[in-house]
């Protein structure tokens, strides 16, 4: 069941925005936070342009500070085989200065054993700059589903970690509400809200849904209120709703529409647990 729950705008809902306008943008949409990608995907070569610069940062802390609205989560750290985590330290120590809570991880190590020992790694460096480490999953990566997330977390045993429920990618890899409710509530980190069709695209096709196809809450088949009624209460909500046919929309268009939205299917799901 849930109650009050923080509510953090994600990177994709305004994919490309800086990160002031981001900001700016959460407040817009009524945002209590927002989700900022700073560090480089390993599919993208993409500089931000934040790490270890202290105008960057500097700009985007006057922000937060002018706007109220909090850096949740910073994305997104992808591990592999080749994974040195103390060239990672530069993005942990920026991601604390911005005040985030979370950094979050993807695994792409196919090795368990390596893998786990690098998410340790990460994990406790992180934990000395006061920050959670979120793991995801995802069907159409190396941790699919989320019994192999939970797997890499329980062989880490890193304490400041947790998993990373993501409405989409439940779905789409054959987990469920009962996986969820499963689950040790201090082994949940959030959840990331959206909505889609019930009928899944392939498999080549999952990561295009899920990068520019969703759809906002509501307006969709996915068993959310399934999924509510198996999260802590208060569990904190990272909207990422990325649509193609918002791409002419400014960032605070994007955000504005993701938080009503948002609000109104909460709204209703509250109205039917009687709060």
């Amino acid at each position: 069941m849930q109650t009050r729950n923080l509510l953090s705008l994600a990177y994709l809902t305004v994919n490309g925005a800086d990160p002031v306008d981001h900001l700016e943008a959460a407040a817009a949409g009524g945002f209590d936070a927002a989700g900022l990608r700073i560090v480089p995907l390993s599919h993208l070569n993409i500089d931000y342009g934040v790490i270890g610069n202290r105008e960057r940062i500097r700009g985007i802390n006057r922000t937060r500070e002018r706007t109220g609205v909090k850096v949740f989560d910073i994305e997104v750290f992808t591990l592999n085989e080749k994974t040195d985590v103390a060239r990672l330290l530069p993005a942990l120590e920026t991601s604390a200065e911005l005040g985030a809570s979370f950094v979050q991880a993807v695994s792409e190590d196919p090795d368990a054993g390596r893998a786990a020992a690098t998410f340790a790694l990460l994990c406790d460096a992180s934990a000395r700059f006061g920050l959670s480490v979120s793991l995801e999953f995802m069907r159409f990566r190396t941790l699919r589903t989320i019994e192999d997330a939970l797997a890499l977390l329980a062989a880490a045993a890193r304490p400041s970690s947790g998993v990373l429920i993501d409405a989409l990618h439940l779905a789409r890899s054959g987990g469920s509400a009962a996986a969820v409710a499963a689950i040790p509530r201090d082994r949940i980190a959030y959840v990331q809200l959206c909505d889609a069709p019930a009928q899944s695209p392939s498999v080549d096709g999952l990561a295009h849904e899920a990068r520019t196809e969703r759809r906002l809450p509501g307006e969709g088949d996915l068993p959310l209120e399934d999924l509510f009624d198996a999260l802590p209460d208060n569990v904190p909500i990272s909207v990422e709703v990325p649509r193609s046919r918002d791409v002419g929309r400014t960032a605070t268009e994007r955000a504005v529409l993701a938080g009503d939205a948002t609000r109104a299917w909460l709204a209703k799901y509250r109205a039917r647990l009687g709060r």
